[in-house]
Parts: structure tokens; sequence; C-alpha cells
């Protein structure tokens, strides 16, 4: 066993979370193989009554009752060695990924909160009970889960609340936080490891900004090849472009023309599904 404080997510409260370890570098009690069972295996878990009910916590060969369904052994273990806490609880890699999201923290928890109106569902009048609820939009309850772990009471922002107000919310709570203490603590490290990781989700699944991105279902207009490339705006107010990656064309297409290539081609595959296979042949 090591002698020195490993990072807060190889405890057993973060059983939920990847562990930081260290790449190619292994505890002295690791048999080759990677672990699914972290209770099995962990000394910093403190389970060791799990030794008294599965052999595999003494080090024995992983057995049938070891592997997931559907797999006839264990993946090689790449790396089981904690990472060392460096910041607190943190190790330096989880310390960098908490600041860096405490800083877009403000902006995007209000990106995810500016949808005005909860979703709404077209059921042709057909209504379960007397009492219809309205579902919430998932930005919002992402929007709550952030704000709920920077220590606002559940269940989060209030349902009538604007951006303004939101964004004023917010930002109280971030003034309130000092990082250094708050990572030094193990509900606040494990919350900080949970605040950066739904960080990252709510970012990939709702980016505040566009970008480039091929466009591989439209041929261009004037090389007749699926070279076009969106390219968003790079100012407030500024138009999208459109344009041809093709070296030997390099066209540039309105977002007015762009929109009436994408209605030709919707209408075209539309065409090919209902023509008969007699007819298309």
């Amino acid at each position: 066993m090591s002698d020195y404080l490993p990072c807060i997510t190889n405890t057993y409260g973060m059983r939920d979370v990847r562990s930081c370890t260290v790449k190619d570098q292994h505890t002295d009690f690791c048999d080759g193989f990677e672990h699914r069972q972290r209770e099995a295996w962990n000394p910093y878990l403190q389970r060791l009554e799990w030794v008294q009910v599965h052999p595999r916590a003494a080090g024995h060969p992983p057995c049938e009752a070891c592997l997931p369904v559907g797999q006839t052994q264990l993946p090689p273990c790449g790396g089981c060695l904690p990472r060392r806490a460096e910041h607190g609880l943190l190790c330096w890699s989880c310390w960098m990924k908490t600041r860096d999201a405490l800083g877009i923290a403000l902006d995007m928890i209000t990106h995810l909160r500016s949808v005005e109106r909860a979703q709404q569902f077209d059921t042709a009048g057909v209504r379960s009970s007397s009492q219809w609820v309205i579902p919430v939009p998932q930005t919002w309850r992402l929007a709550d889960e952030l704000i709920m772990l920077l220590g606002h009471p559940t269940p989060g922002f209030p349902s009538d609340a604007g951006v303004w107000e939101v964004d004023a919310i917010t930002e109280r709570f971030l003034d309130a936080i000092d990082p250094d203490m708050w990572v030094s603590r193990e509900a606040g490290a494990e919350d900080a490891v949970r605040f950066y990781r739904l960080m990252q989700t709510a970012m990939a699944q709702h980016p505040m900004a566009e970008y480039e991105h091929r466009i591989r279902n439209i041929r261009c207009a004037a090389c007749k090849e699926r070279t076009l490339l969106w390219k968003p705006p790079l100012a407030f107010e500024d138009d999208v472009r459109v344009v041809c990656e093709n070296p030997a064309c390099g066209a540039e297409v309105s977002h007015d023309r762009f929109q009436a290539l994408a209605q030709i081609e919707e209408w075209n595959a539309r065409t090919r599904k209902t023509e008969p296979e007699g007819e298309s042949a």
C-alpha cells in the first residue's frame, strides 16, 4: 500500500466515477487484469470484509463470478496505481478541470436555462389525468444539478426564474466558493469532481457556440461535389457562410440559397423513396 494520499476518485464514495490512476503503473497486489468490481482490490476502500466473501481480494486469479456477462476473460490492466492528491484531495488533473469548469460555469448555466419555456408535446388534446404536467427540458435539469453541486438547495432554480435571475443566483454561489477550501474537504472534493464531469457532459451535449462542420448530404451547386462546409458567424449579427472546400471550385453559397438546396435535396430523397423499383431501374 502506498504511503501518500490518493485522489478522491479512488475512494468508496466515488465508486461510480472512474478512478484517477497512473498509466502503466500498478499496485503490488495487481494481478494484471482490469477489475470491474473495485471493492475487491482497492485498499483505499477499506472493505476488508470482502476478503471473506470473495477470494479475489486475496490475490486469487479471476473466476467466472468476476467476469462480466458474455466475456471469457477480463481485459488487461492499463494501470491501477492511484494518482497522488496534490491540491486538497484532488490530483492535479482533477484540480485543473475543476478550475476550468468554475471559470465557464456562469456562462454555461445561464446558457442551459436560456430556453424560455418547458417542452410541450402535442398529444392531440388527450390527457391522462386532470393534472397534466409539462415536462422540464433536459437543459433545465442539467442547470439545476450544476447549481446544486455549488451549494444551492434542492431542487435548484425556481421554475419561473428568468435568465437574468439565473445569472444573478449563479454568480452569487460562485462568489461564495473558495476553490482551495472546497477541494480540501471530502464532501467538497466529491462535489467538485461531479461538477466538472457534469460540466463536460453539458458542454458536449449543448455547446455554447457552433463549430465548422462538413455538410455531407448536399452537393455544391457549382462543382456537384459533397464538399460544402458550414461556417458559423464570427460576430453578432454576422451571416452564416457556406463555402465549397473543393480547391478547383471554392464557391460560396448564400444562406438563402443553401436553404433552397437543402429543400431540393430533401424533396429528391423523398422522391427516391416513393419511386417504384421498376421505374428506378
